[in-house]
């Protein structure tokens, strides 16, 4: 995708791409995505340095709906793929973008670290208490008792 630089104020509508949304209906990640974009544009954030990482899961998909360059990682990684980006272009805005499970389950060590070393970036976490992508494995945040087709007795785990 090519970031076209405008001089002109950036409005929401210039942050949203023409991909289709594959999010189920009534989810959530819709009213986050949209929030995103006023919030850019409200920001006037520059578009050709900004960046969102994600990882997999739901959330995953957001760097394809944002006109910004993005980055759609491994299970787990987006964290340290945020690191690694920010090191080597410290001038880009850097947005970590994560669910429940991928950032709090897999990918919690590479969270606490990023936490630890004061990273400079923005994580925004997408929390569903659900692996909604494998439509209902109990997540680490969770409640206790959660039934799902995985755990249908109820999970066991006090949510994160």
């Amino acid at each position: 995708m090519n970031v076209q630089i405008s001089p002109d104020k950036l409005k929401a509508k210039d942050y949203a791409t023409d991909q289709e949304v594959r999010w189920c209906p009534g989810c959530g990640d819709y009213a986050i995505v949209r929030a995103m974009q006023n919030t850019m544009a409200e920001l006037q954030a520059p578009r050709e340095k900004t960046v969102f990482i994600s990882g997999i899961g739901c959330a995953a998909r957001f760097p394809y709906y944002m006109a910004t360059y993005g980055f759609h990682t491994i299970h787990g990684r987006a964290a340290a793929i945020a690191t690694g980006t920010k090191l080597a272009n410290p001038d880009l805005d850097v947005w970590v973008i994560s669910g429940d499970g991928d950032a709090l389950s897999i990918g919690g060590n590479h969270l606490f670290h990023v936490l630890r070393r004061n990273v400079n970036l923005q994580f925004i976490l997408f929390n569903n208490e659900i692996y909604g992508l494998t439509k209902g494995q109990y997540s680490p945040t969770s409640q206790i008792g959660t039934r799902t087709p995985s755990t249908p007795l109820g999970s066991v785990d006090h949510p994160a």
